[in-house]
């Protein structure tokens, strides 16, 4: 049994074809002292993405800068250099493809379906030229008939080193695998190999068939990482292979499976549906990181049963999230008692907010969360949809965890009654981080103001690490410093973006140690571990919390009113 590992070709799906550099010398030092055959590191494609999508000979020359045994290998899709009138773009294939002797790379992947098998030899005869050992693989294999097989063997076998297959939509049963390998046995003399997809869990089993079946290669990646649910898992067949676990090797896996639980490849129920139905993987990927109830994903699983050709246009309208705004309004405030119809310029200042809110999702998507009836009476007048919460609601997230109850929305955002200069596009925003981080809460940071204090209570500091996931609030100066002073201050701007699990979860716990000592109920998030992914918006809000602050909030909107004149 030979093997060929893909995880950076494979598991770029979900980075970005971007790896740090200490893990990729980990794991191809780890895979060549297990005498893996051939590593693949990733593309060479015209297609934007990160390094490994790229695979430039000079880059991958200074990180694999020690000898390896293994072969080396990039694989290139024939779409990508088939231009719309069917003639090959040799122009492209010279600007991604330099000669084998000068490169890192000694392998190719030629990656093909069963429409481009007769262009496709021009595109290999071009690789072959250039020097390298040449393999072929057939995708999306449970689509192609028999006679297409064999008509792709036929076309190919005087072309290629390996031929290989890969079970694309993990549809294949371990007979399946069986029937298919035969055929190719039957039909060429070359060494064969196959790439098998985890959808049915079967993928371990199913590249062990076709070991049993004759065929000498097989694909896997390091803890199953790949587009989708994932492949054949490296360690599973090397473990298989030599019976012997290396603590490089049991560290390399420990590595990424901390990837795996920050992109969450691997079975669900999800997948298998669409390896069952030929379902192309990438439409589940773009479905598992949405914010869909369980009934909506359901419903786009049947529109969505066998399209196996990949249209974001299609996933765009089939995740399609409804967002709302929903502005806690408590009358009954500690350190300001009726706040929300506080009059700045004779206007509430809930209308204010609310009418900021409207601007982002419209007035239908615009709830006000109250205990009070004299100020549900108010927005409702305005045309405002009110929810009546109790008087009991510990926090304004509280408050809207109960709201939330009766509103059929995927993200709803807190905006706080008092940020009467709450800016529209920052609400839009964090809708859309959240979009893009659904296993995040999000709230939002600025830059104090030239006339705020860092030492000042009333404000919230924040601090976060290099990737912006909170790490701390306080209401004392933040971050601290021997010299007493701050810097680089970041406040909390009080817009957050939830789902319903995120509200679900902070209502069940009560108030947490910090967040009860600093009054700051973001901190009951992390305190139970939910990470907070704070987003940067404009500076210009100010927060209402004492009665002398409507004064600061009248001056500065009479100045934007000036400006505007």
């Amino acid at each position: 049994m030979k093997i060929l590992d893909c995880t950076l070709r494979d598991g770029g799906y979900y980075t970005n074809w971007t790896f740090d550099d200490s893990l990729v010398k980990s794991m191809v030092s780890t895979l060549d002292n297990y005498a893996v055959d051939i590593i693949e590191l990733g593309y060479k494609s015209p297609v934007k993405g990160g390094p490994y999508r790229k695979c430039n000979d000079g880059y991958i020359k200074n990180i694999i800068d020690f000898k390896v045994d293994a072969g080396l290998s990039f694989m290139i899709d024939a779409k990508d250099f088939i231009n719309s009138d069917l003639s090959i773009n040799y122009n492209l294939l010279n600007d991604c493809i330099k000669d084998a002797e000068s490169s890192p790379f000694s392998v190719c992947r030629l990656a093909i379906k069963n429409d481009e098998i007769l262009l496709s030899k021009y595109i290999a005869q071009f690789i072959l030229d250039k020097g390298y050992f040449l393999i072929i693989n057939l995708m999306g294999v449970s689509l192609v008939e028999d006679t297409d097989i064999k008509n792709f063997i036929h076309n190919t076998e005087n072309l290629a080193s390996v031929l290989y297959f890969a079970d694309s939509y993990g549809h294949l049963m371990p007979t399946d695998i069986s029937r298919i390998c035969n055929l190719f046995q039957n039909s060429t003399h070359l060494d064969c190999g196959v790439h098998c997809h985890d959808n049915l869990g079967l993928a371990f089993a199913n590249s062990l068939e076709a070991i049993r079946s004759g065929f000498s290669y097989v694909d896997s990646t390091v803890c199953g990482m790949g587009r989708g649910v994932g492949n054949t898992r490296t360690e599973q067949v090397l473990l298989h292979k030599y019976k012997v676990l290396t603590p490089q090797l049991l560290e390399l896996v420990n590595s990424f499976e901390k990837l795996k639980s920050v992109y969450g490849w691997g079975f669900n129920p999800m997948y298998m549906v669409a390896g069952l139905n030929h379902i192309h993987p990438l439409f589940i990927q773009d479905l598992t990181s949405s914010n869909l109830n369980p009934v909506d994903l359901s419903n786009a699983l049947i529109k969505l049963k066998y399209n196996n050709k990949y249209d974001k246009n299609q996933i765009k309208e089939l995740t399609k999230q409804k967002a709302v705004v929903v502005i806690p309004a408590r009358h009954k405030s500690s350190r300001f008692p009726g706040k929300p119809l506080a009059k700045i310029l004779g206007k509430e200042m809930i209308l204010y907010v609310a009418e900021k809110a409207e601007i982002a999702v419209g007035a239908e998507n615009v709830y006000i969360a109250t205990e009070n009836d004299e100020i549900a009476t108010l927005v409702k007048n305005a045309g405002y949809r009110v929810i009546l919460t109790s008087d009991n609601c510990l926090t304004g997230t509280d408050r809207i965890a109960e709201a939330s109850l009766e509103i059929d929305a995927d993200i709803i955002v807190n905006v706080q009654g008092d940020e009467p200069m709450i800016n529209p596009n920052d609400i839009l925003k964090a809708i859309e981080a959240k979009k893009q981080n659904p296993n995040c809460v999000i709230n939002c940071m600025a830059p104090l103001n030239a006339d705020e204090n860092y030492n000042d209570i009333k404000i919230p500091k924040v601090v976060c690490n290099k990737n912006n996931i909170l790490l701390y609030a306080s209401r004392n100066a933040l971050p601290g410093s021997k010299s007493g002073k701050s810097e680089n201050v970041m406040k909390q701007v009080c817009i957050y973006a939830f789902n319903k699990t995120d509200l679900i979860n902070f209502a069940s716990n009560k108030k947490t140690p910090l967040e009860y000592q600093e009054d700051i109920e973001i901190l009951r998030f992390i305190e139970n571990g939910i990470p907070v992914k704070m987003l940067k918006v404009d500076h210009t809000s100010y927060a209402v919390d004492y009665p002398e602050d409507i004064s600061i909030i009248e001056r500065k909107l009479d100045e934007i009113q000036t400006k505007n004149r």
